[in-house]
């Protein structure tokens, strides 16, 4: 008899045992069900949007000097056919570069690499920047560029994108995430020029529109 019951006490614990991860792995599959529903691109542009406006609106370091009246800042709407895998071509060159400033000052980059991809059935290309004292072994890459709404619903000047190296094949391109200099803000600040490289030949309806102060 104490053996049987040794027996079943032992069964019983295995039985909970596997009880207890057939319930891990459903939570599991749960949560990752969950965060695929919340965490698709446009809803993560979305969340990304709403932070900054409310960083421009309230944040000490916004580049806005009027908060009291800014109502939120202008963008197109999200599109897949602007979220891009570029194919990347990393230069030997580790010499730094110069890029005007809007102040007729220079700063300086590593140009890093060199983006290709198609949009709009169009090859396009850009060049990637690495900041100087950025020694990740994944940098942040800075991409300012032109494209063909420059002027025709976005800043005439340019915008960037910052691009986060994930492999050495390939990266994403967002153009969800572009953005305005601060200098469109505020003309205390100054701006990069983007590169005569970077302009590309195709519209991008996407990211950041032109900014409007609210008391013009």
């Amino acid at each position: 008899m104490q053996m049987k019951e040794k027996y079943n006490s032992i069964k019983r614990k295995q039985i909970l045992h596997i009880i207890f991860v057939l319930i891990a792995v459903g939570i599991a599959v749960s949560l990752m069900l969950s965060s695929i529903k919340v965490n698709k691109p446009v809803d993560i542009v979305a969340k990304y949007r709403e932070q900054k406006d409310d960083h421009f609106k309230t944040s000490i370091k916004s580049p806005i000097k009027e908060k009291e009246t800014f109502e939120g800042l202008s963008y197109y709407d999200y599109s897949e056919n602007y979220r891009v895998k570029a194919y990347i071509t990393f230069t030997q060159d580790t010499q730094l570069i110069s890029m005007p400033r809007t102040d007729g000052k220079q700063s300086f980059y590593l140009y890093f690499a060199t983006a290709t991809f198609k949009i709009d059935d169009k090859m396009c290309s850009l060049r990637l920047y690495k900041y100087p004292d950025d020694v990740q072994a994944k940098p942040l890459l800075f991409v300012p560029f032109y494209d063909q709404t420059n002027g025709a619903g976005s800043y005439e000047g340019g915008r960037y994108l910052d691009v986060e190296l994930s492999n050495n094949k390939t990266v994403i391109i967002d153009f969800n995430y572009a953005y305005n200099p601060f200098c469109v803000y505020n003309y205390q600040y100054t701006c990069p020029i983007p590169p005569a490289e970077n302009h590309l030949p195709v519209a991008i309806p996407a990211g950041e529109k032109s900014y409007f102060h609210t008391h013009e």
